[in-house]
């Protein structure tokens, strides 16, 4: 029998509405593979007890939500745009004239108007309920998606009486950014993805959702271009908080070292799934200690990813060695004198805050320890990013006090930025 997964099973030898199951994959996929200690809140965890902090954000989100859309919201003649896109750029938009809007599954106290009525935030409620709490089994009934068919049909309607003009969404488009992808289709009206991090991964499906991708720079574009995506629907905008880059000399010594963790995925690319073995993390530490010990390093700062526990870490770590770091990234970066981590936009944010940033990618067989093929600028291609991929070359890039080239930041963020890209096409 061939390679499969528990979701291309049944898209393949059930009767269960795929397009469903499209909409559903990543809840999906964290139902099988979002478990473990790691995790600071893995999907298994359930009851008050166990994530209440989680589970009181959620709370006072949606009690936010619903009292501001009971007072009806604020009317305006201007365009209205949906959006929840990463950084400032809702700001940028709302410079230009166009009212935004954040969707009801991800509002900002504070910060726009949210999308909605009292209406269909009843049904918003009573699915993302289902979706928090239903099990895998209930996500497949056809009671579910009789469920979801109305609140699709009801959604559909409001955003149509509301004339909305576009959608924007980040790139780990979840189960309601894709409802709302689906909807601005059926109104023809344009959706885009605009990229919250530099990618670790490109194929040709997870960000080929909406009709433009908005990308930081050239480098990024050439890299979706290569696997297959039409270079008409990317856009460059460049980035809206890195602006031009400090004309200043990268600190690359050994005395504060800043060590970045390699996190797993809680769910999987459409394109393959890879299972990860979660020891990696560990081993990817061991590694990187045993290398910068024989070279008399005493200490260092380690960062975590947001999404893991350090608790679970911390026992398997030298404490006495690894210091966590829990600073503002910019903080952080601002007082390392060297960055050693895996692929990461930390990278980017490393030279623009003036500290070298050596990548550190154990491979085998051409795959990493997380089982994914190592992609531009991380992967060796480009001689302007000292790359290490076992831990003799580790040594000797310390060694040698390899220095990343500071130029590779202008391929890969454009700047100034432009947020002309998306509204010209609005």
């Amino acid at each position: 029998m061939e390679p499969f997964s528990l979701f291309d099973y049944l898209k393949k030898n059930t009767e269960i509405d795929k397009s469903k199951l499209d909409l559903l994959k990543s809840e999906l996929d964290r139902r099988i593979y979002f478990y473990g200690e790691h995790f600071k809140y893995p999907k298994e965890r359930s009851g008050w007890g166990k994530s209440m902090k989680s589970r009181a954000k959620d709370l006072s989100k949606d009690i936010y939500a619903g009292f501001f859309l009971s007072k009806g919201g604020k009317k305006t003649n201007k365009k209205n745009i949906l959006s929840n896109a990463y950084f400032s750029v809702n700001d940028e938009l709302a410079k230009q004239n166009f009212n935004v809007l954040r969707p009801m599954h991800k509002p900002l106290p504070g910060e726009y108007s949210i999308a909605g009525n009292l209406g269909v935030y009843k049904n918003f409620l009573k699915i993302n309920h289902y979706i928090r709490e239903s099990d895998f089994k209930y996500l497949i009934s056809e009671e579910f998606f009789a469920q979801l068919d109305s609140f699709i049909d009801q959604l559909t309607d409001y955003y149509r009486s509301m004339n909305m003009t576009s959608l924007i969404v980040y790139n780990d488009t979840l189960f309601f950014d894709l409802i709302n992808i689906e909807i601005f289709k059926r109104l023809k009206k344009p959706s885009f993805i605009f990229s919250h991090g530099l990618p670790g991964r490109y194929n040709i499906y997870d960000e080929n959702k909406t009709d433009y991708l908005v990308v930081w720079g050239k480098k990024i574009k050439e890299n979706y271009v290569h696997v297959g995506f039409d270079p008409d629907k990317i856009l460059i905008s460049g980035h809206p908080f890195y602006k031009e880059l400090p004309d200043a000399k990268l600190r690359n010594n050994l005395d504060n070292i800043l060590v970045l963790s390699k996190p797993l995925d809680v769910a999987q690319s459409k394109d393959k799934v890879r299972l990860s073995d979660r020891g990696n993390s560990i081993v990817y530490l061991y590694s990187i200690e045993k290398i910068l010990k024989s070279l008399g390093v005493r200490s260092v700062r380690l960062r975590i990813h947001p999404q893991d526990d350090i608790n679970w870490y911390y026992k398997f770590i030298n404490r006495d060695f690894f210091a966590i770091d829990r600073d503002p990234l910019r903080i952080s970066l601002g007082r390392s004198t060297l960055v050693i981590g895996p692929t990461s936009t930390v990278f980017l944010e490393a030279i623009y805050y003036g500290v070298n940033y050596l990548v550190y990618e154990p491979t085998v067989a051409g795959l990493d320890l997380s089982g994914y093929s190592l992609v531009p600028p991380f992967d060796g291609s480009d001689n302007k990013v000292p790359t290490a991929n076992d831990e003799g070359s580790l040594k000797l890039l310390l060694k040698g006090k390899a220095l990343v080239d500071r130029t590779i930041f202008n391929d890969y963020i454009d700047t100034p930025f432009n947020i002309r890209v998306i509204t010209d096409r609005i």
